[in-house]
């Protein structure tokens, strides 16, 4: 949950009185943008996903519901989030 937490304080967007939050996660040459809402007792949850495939011409959009691809693509961000924070450490102590 503070990877959560950590995830959306830096790279969330948010419109006025809007309880969810918008974060993007590049996935090879897509871009996914997520839906999420912070809930009770330490809950996030995921609320939709679109997918954007930029082609030559203009972009495609896909909408995103099933519940097993947005968990997917969940376990993806918060993976990001810790290896990108893994690495912000070792570059830390090597120059230390």
């Amino acid at each position: 949950m503070i990877l959560c937490c950590t995830i959306c304080s830096n790279k969330v967007h948010s419109t006025p009185l809007d309880a969810s939050y918008e974060v993007t996660v590049p996935v090879d040459d897509c871009e996914y943008r997520l839906r999420l809402q912070p809930g009770s007792k330490r809950k996030v949850a995921v609320l939709q996903a679109v997918r954007i495939q930029t082609q030559p011409g203009e972009p495609h959009f896909q909408l995103i519901t099933d519940n097993l691809k947005l968990a997917c693509l969940l376990e993806l961000l918060l993976f990001e989030q810790k290896s990108a924070k893994k690495e912000q450490k070792t570059c830390h102590h090597e120059k230390g």
